[in-house]
């Protein structure tokens, strides 16, 4: 960098208030990590209202509202991607066995994998632990627009981000191949 040219420094707050240094890391580099991910839901929900979803998540509405855009877009990105691994046949078998299948409500069951711990995440993923039909959180899904909302006093519908990947039930297409090759494979035959 030339001698006459300085960094910019960026200021994510008015007045002296500072974000913590891990959620500086996370504006600066426009990345969470699930360890922080986790570390956020954990910290900001607030379960003394576990029967107001909203009232759940407002400390963690405000908590990423404070802090701007960056956090908010990364904390979005992390959550799609945590959802899309959990999008598997293999998971989705294990809920429904031969039970009917709902792609919203198998949705609303892996939120409750990202409200419950990365251990019980982790375990889910690697298979030591079930995920139960009768847990759910759909609220988590809005928490990124609501703050993004909050922040800008407009309206959730306004969001401007985009994921790039889809938490929308059989998304991840590698979860779900073997259905897929499946589905295919029937329609062909039948086609015929």
């Amino acid at each position: 960098m030339p001698v006459n040219q300085r960094k910019e420094r960026k200021y994510y707050t008015a007045g002296l208030e500072k974000p913590p240094t891990f959620v500086q890391a996370i504006i600066d580099n426009k990345e969470m990590s699930a360890d922080d991910f986790f570390h956020i839901t954990d910290s900001y929900l607030d379960w003394t209202n576990a029967d107001d979803d909203d009232a759940v998540i407002k400390p963690l509405v405000e908590f990423l509202s404070k802090w701007g855009d960056e956090l908010i877009f990364a904390f979005d990105d992390r959550m799609t991607e945590l959802l899309y691994s959990l999008d598997t046949k293999k998971i989705a078998s294990d809920i429904y066995k031969d039970e009917n299948f709902s792609g919203d409500e198998f949705l609303y069951i892996r939120c409750a994998a990202l409200i419950n711990s990365k251990r019980f995440y982790d375990d889910i993923i690697k298979g030591r632990r079930k995920m139960k039909r009768d847990l759910e959180f759909e609220a988590i899904l809005y928490v990124p627009q609501t703050a993004w909302a909050r922040l800008h006093n407009a309206e959730t519908e306004d969001y401007p981000h985009d994921t790039k990947l889809c938490y929308e039930t059989m998304s991840n297409t590698e979860g779900w191949e073997s259905f897929i090759n499946d589905v295919t494979a029937q329609h062909h035959f039948l086609m015929r």
